[in-house]
């Protein structure tokens, strides 16, 4: 911890309420500080408490390491990226209404996409987007009601503070921040309530446009999935995300890259696959509901949380047979593991020195 201390004793987190009306919940963790010694310490988690030789900043048994944001994963996993940012003053932007008003016009509906962030996946809400390239410009620049779309979009970023989006005002067809990608691929809600056991992550068909509150992995393998909607990776990030109020904000260079996860052979992955499908197919199952409802811990059908309890178990499995018993004893393996990845990705990473020939 520095200046010759050390946590002492640790409650882990746990919510805190009061009798007030409309009272918030609060998150709180209690840590005791003293100085360096080799006495016991302890880590309560709800009503447990175990001894420790050393309890981390994360409040768990383990060396003193810091999770630092990371550009690719460490384990390998492919990329995930954030999705577009319009910055349009909601003038690219579609409602259902306008949407069917708008398909009308055929020289405009070929530019019109399905706009998909977080609330999209996780409540079934429909918005769409007007996806116009440079390219394709020339062909709906006459149309009245993109010039006045367009217009709208140039006047919000003139009035902008920031001079990069007062600079992209030339531009009003353009995203400021344009990610998009005509692929299927895996998306992830960048906020998520900590009441949930898992993300609700859901895959995409290729064509919409990801919206930035949301995060993408492209032509994701069914086993990515997997990993992402596990338990243990829940822990991770339970562990080191950031919070909005009491959610958790997912972010890729914190929870996913940062994520350890060991290097898998093709039947490990068809494994993770096969039990990934059976997730899939308790979900369509109960079609008629959504992501939001479906993983509501107080109202999960029985028949999805045994599949995710195989999936759980099939990942846990890459690390290791015993299964793991609690998710403090899954933080304190996790920590060992991201330790030793960065540890061995640091020495990768030196460059060679070379010896000077003598003349």
């Amino acid at each position: 911890i520095g200046d010759n201390k050390e946590i002492d004793f640790a409650y882990q987190t746990f919510n805190w309420t009061n009798n007030a009306k409309g009272n918030a919940g609060v998150s709180v963790v209690i840590i005791g500080l003293r100085n360096v010694s080799n006495e016991e310490k302890y880590i309560w988690s709800g009503k447990i408490v175990k001894k420790a030789k050393n309890i981390n900043p994360y409040l768990v048994e383990g060396s003193n390491v810091f999770v630092s944001r990371k550009s690719v994963s460490i384990s390998g996993l492919p990329k995930m990226i954030k999705g577009s940012i319009p910055a349009d003053g909601g003038h690219l932007i579609l409602d259902e209404n306008e949407f069917n008003e708008l398909s009308k016009n055929k020289i405009i509906r070929p530019f019109l996409k399905p706009f998909i962030g977080a609330q999209e996946v996780i409540k079934n809400l429909k918005r769409w987007c007007l996806y116009i390239s440079e390219d394709t410009l020339k062909d709906i620049k006459d149309e009245i009601e993109i010039i006045k779309r367009l217009k709208g979009v140039r006047e919000m970023r003139l009035a902008s503070s920031k001079k990069p989006t007062i600079a992209l005002a030339k531009f009003p067809y353009r995203f400021a921040e344009d990610r998009y990608y005509n692929k299927p691929c895996l998306i992830v809600p960048c906020v998520t309530s900590q009441r949930r056991d898992y993300i609700p992550i859901d895959f995409v068909e290729a064509g919409p446009v990801i919206y930035a509150s949301a995060q993408a992995v492209y032509e994701a393998e069914p086993w990515v999935f997997g990993v992402i909607n596990s338990r243990i990776h829940m822990s991770w990030v339970s562990t080191v995300a950031g919070r909005l109020r009491e959610d958790y904000r997912y972010s890729s260079s914190i929870c996913y890259n940062t994520f350890p996860f060991p290097k898998i052979n093709q039947k490990q992955k068809e494994q993770i696959n096969l039990h990934v499908f059976e997730v899939l197919e308790e979900r369509e199952k109960h079609s008629g509901k959504t992501l939001a409802q479906l993983y509501d811990p107080n109202k999960m059908p029985k028949g999805l949380k045994e599949a995710h309890h195989q999936l759980d178990l099939a990942i846990e499995r890459c690390y290791r047979l015993k299964p793991f018993e609690s998710d403090t004893e899954r933080l304190e393996y996790l920590f060992k593991e991201y330790e030793k990845m960065i540890n061995k990705n640091t020495l990768l990473e030196k460059p060679k020195r070379t010896r000077k020939k003598k003349a």
